[in-house]
């Protein structure tokens, strides 16, 4: 008799093969591949929107096997095109993986610069402007703003201190400062908000 950590790998399997083929999408992470389903509808919860979060805008499942390093914040290619993991989700036996994602990001360059320093450059990069809630001391709840997500590759950033809060970018004619800083898989992924 089969395990739940078998059962489920096995239905995955012929929902992306038998049932939904329609739905299935190649996703690559850390130099693995796969196929995956998309399912569901975006998440619309509380916790879709907060003041460093990306906004959903797909959901796939996966197996757990498939992708054992990938996690919240990963940056993923799902059918060739780049996404931010907004949420990574297992099942209670750990076989299967669900997965939120942004929409997808978009190449373009930007002007990079600190205030202060002669640290300034062109740089590649790949974003996704998104919605998020903000807190603001004058109203009597958050307000939706926009933010942008940046994603750097570390090998085209040259400058010998990593990304900074504080940092400028120039974007498609919107200026934005830098308000939170990640890095990983092989990118550093910026938080970054119109400057006021």
């Amino acid at each position: 008799m089969r395990t739940p950590s078998e059962y489920l790998p096995a239905a995955v399997k012929k929902l992306r093969s038998r049932l939904m083929p329609d739905c299935s999408v190649l996703l690559r992470h850390a130099g693995r591949c796969a196929t995956v389903t998309r399912v569901g509808s975006p998440s619309r919860g509380e916790d879709a929107l907060t003041e460093t979060e990306i906004g959903e805008d797909v959901r796939v499942l996966a197996l757990s096997a498939d992708y054992p390093t990938l996690t919240k914040g990963s940056l993923v290619e799902l059918g060739g095109r780049w996404r931010i993991v907004t949420s990574a989700r297992t099942d209670p036996a750990g076989a299967t993986l669900s997965l939120g994602m942004s929409a997808e990001l978009e190449k373009c360059r930007v002007a990079y610069r600190r205030p202060g320093t002669k640290i300034a450059q062109t740089l590649e990069v790949l974003s996704v402007e998104s919605d998020v809630l903000e807190p603001n001391g004058d109203a009597l709840a958050p307000t939706a703003s926009r933010r942008w997500f940046v994603a750097v590759p570390v090998e085209g950033w040259f400058e010998p201190t990593d990304p900074q809060v504080g940092d400028a970018i120039e974007m498609d004619g919107a200026n934005l400062r830098v308000a939170a800083v990640a890095k990983r898989d092989g990118f550093f992924t910026l938080t970054a908000r119109a400057r006021r």
